[in-house]
């Protein structure tokens, strides 16, 4: 008999899971639940997140619940033997908890007890790991701490960006849970509980955790680009004082200028870190312009301009 499943998640990373689930003849999907619409953009438009369209486009039952105590009443009402978590975006209250007969199976990508909180593909990145992962869990009250079903371990390489990363892990996550759910539903998977005392956090981003320091060394900046990709983006200040966004960079050669000044010629610009370092630009873009390569930014600016922090 199909175990009864109900979705909770938000961002694309859900997608795959989603899509698995669906697929699978071991579950039978009831619903998505997801977080509320938000103003998205300069207009502010109100924008449903991409688990909701995908729900409406494949007629599946969908719930956003706003309310306190509207998550527990939609898990009351409709029953689900487990309920899957994918990047949903909130804790479940301890009295949604108690509902499915088999709790709640969570997709995270790290290798908990590693990086819990809401950006673990961005700290995996930023810090320079060799390797990270995927980890199929139980939830509890507490963030990421419940028990640990399963894990899979995925090499980084040292130009993977976190788009790149999130698209693998989103792949690979789903392959995880279907692998695990039926067998963690039927007994025959031990849930393994965290070694809280190696537990490590990382935070909720905000857009001005994006600004660089070209006074770190040039391995921290260049890390920094690639595990902010998409959000929060990564942007220094301009020598006009405008915010400029940096999309794309890469290791460059040594430099005895002060960090953030700009190293040009007529084929390149770079800007020198804080080791002695400099950094390509390849992709940059100004504020209230279009993306550019960084040649095309070098060319309106000074030879003696050096981009600044405040």
């Amino acid at each position: 008999m199909a175990i009864t499943c109900i979705l909770l998640a938000t961002p694309e990373f859900a997608i795959p899971t989603a899509q698995a689930l669906l697929q699978s003849p071991a579950v039978t999907l009831i619903g998505v639940l997801t977080r509320p619409d938000e103003p998205v953009g300069r207009k502010q438009v109100r924008t449903p997140p991409p688990m909701a369209v995908w729900a409406t486009e494949h007629q599946l039952s969908l719930r956003q619940p706003q309310a306190k105590g509207e998550l527990a009443a939609v898990m009351r009402e409709l029953q689900p033997d487990v309920a899957v978590v994918v990047a949903y975006g909130k804790l479940i209250p301890p009295d949604a908890l108690a509902v499915p007969r088999f709790g709640y199976v969570n997709v995270h990508p790290s290798l908990l007890p590693k990086y819990r909180g809401p950006s673990p593909m961005h700290a995996a990145i930023a810090n320079g790991d060799t390797e990270t992962g995927i980890s199929i869990m139980c939830l509890d009250a507490e963030m990421d701490h419940g028990p640990i079903l399963a894990q899979q371990v995925v090499p980084l390489t040292d130009t993977m960006t976190r788009l790149q990363l999130e698209r693998l892990l989103a792949t690979c996550g789903a392959e995880l849970l279907l692998r695990t759910l039926p067998a963690y539903v039927n007994g025959q998977c031990t849930p393994m509980s965290q070694d809280d005392a190696r537990a490590t956090y990382c935070k909720l981003l905000t857009r001005a955790d994006g600004q660089l320091d070209w006074r770190v060394p040039a391995t921290s900046i260049e890390r920094k680009v690639r595990a902010y990709e998409g959000w929060p983006g990564t942007w220094c200040l301009a020598p006009n004082g405008k915010r400029l966004k940096i999309l794309r960079l890469r290791m460059g050669t040594a430099t005895r200028e002060a960090p953030g000044t700009l190293v040009m010629d007529d084929a390149s610009i770079a800007v020198a870190a804080g080791d002695g370092r400099s950094l390509w630009l390849d992709l940059v873009q100004p504020e209230g312009g279009v993306v550019m390569e960084g040649v095309a930014f070098a060319r309106g600016l000074h030879r003696t301009d050096v981009l600044r922090l405040m």
